[in-house]
């Protein structure tokens, strides 16, 4: 999947001639739009009986809720709740656009091992990127190692 792939950029070119990801972006993305999809792509952590869990969706009652149904099982707890489904927070219109969101899983899951890491240097974690066949589109979870 390349980014000249998709249905917007290809539109835009056929306007504007080739393409520019800088002015594509100057003309298409907002400021908050870009923080909100860097917020997603590189997250922050907060740790939480010894755990770790993405801090944008953290809850402590809910958490709280989790350890309790899953008999203190810390990295199962965090696979629960740092779990994500790409369709919540991404529409794809076409074809290309789901396989777009199949590899921005894929690169989630990278910049979500990384910020975790560089954030809790003395720990480990496992991230996985799953293409949604058989489940709620793509999914991208962490949980510690």
């Amino acid at each position: 999947m390349e980014l000249y792939d998709m249905p917007q950029i290809k539109d835009w070119t056929a306007h504007v001639g080739a393409f520019n990801l800088r002015t594509f972006m100057l003309a298409n993305v907002s400021i908050a739009e870009a923080f909100s999809v860097a917020t997603l792509l590189c997250p922050e952590f907060v740790e939480y009986r010894d755990c770790v869990f993405l801090k944008l969706f953290f809850d402590e009652k809910i958490v709280d809720s989790w350890f309790g149904q899953l008999k203190n099982d810390g990295p199962a707890v965090e696979s629960v709740v740092n779990h994500i489904h790409l369709w919540d927070f991404f529409a794809p219109a076409s074809d290309n656009e789901n396989e777009a969101l199949q590899v921005l899983a894929e690169r989630m899951a990278g910049t979500w091992q990384y910020s975790a890491e560089m954030q809790f240097p003395h720990r480990r974690f496992a991230v996985e990127a799953d293409n949604g066949s058989g489940n709620y589109g793509p999914t991208v979870v962490i949980y510690s190692a």
